[in-house]
């Protein structure tokens, strides 16, 4: 078996998939196979059977997100410290978050993005004063849609 740390988690071990050789100049050498779908494995097992992730795994999936703190931070509306106090166990990353953080996870190994695209507008979408009486009506086609203005601060 092989202790698996290279993916920043300290609780993977492979039990085939890899070789290892021993280079006079360089010392142990392992080559992994498919890493790519190594890591979607692991992802996947993350947020399918662990009920709570630790910051090892919070972690794990921002990478695998290729998501800077900074930009997590954004996407999950919340600031960049929360995010490193998560990932150091500093913190806890409350349920509702974490759920989204799962949900991005699954999208991007097997959705289309329109979840993460999704957050991002609405994370984008300027201010707006919305009128008092919010109207609506049905059109020739069988279809209802916004009537009005919006005053955009």
């Amino acid at each position: 078996m092989y202790h698996y740390e290279e993916s920043g988690l300290s609780n993977v071990w492979l039990q085939n998939g890899f070789t290892i050789e021993e280079d006079e100049e360089y010392g142990e050498l392992v080559s992994i196979s498919s890493v790519h779908e190594l890591h979607n494995a692991i992802g996947l097992y993350l947020i399918t059977q662990k009920p709570e992730l630790n910051g090892e795994e919070i972690r794990f999936l921002r990478k695998e997100l290729n998501l800077s703190q900074k930009n997590l931070a954004g996407l999950l509306g919340v600031g960049e410290t929360s995010v490193r106090n998560w990932e150091s166990d500093r913190g806890l990353i409350g349920r509702p978050t974490e759920l989204l953080l799962r949900a991005l996870y699954k999208e991007q190994v097997h959705g289309d993005g329109k979840l993460r695209k999704m957050i991002e507008d609405l994370n984008h979408q300027e201010r707006t004063l919305v009128c008092d009486e919010i109207k609506f009506s049905y059109g020739n086609n069988h279809s209802w849609h916004h009537n009005g203005n919006i005053n955009r601060l």
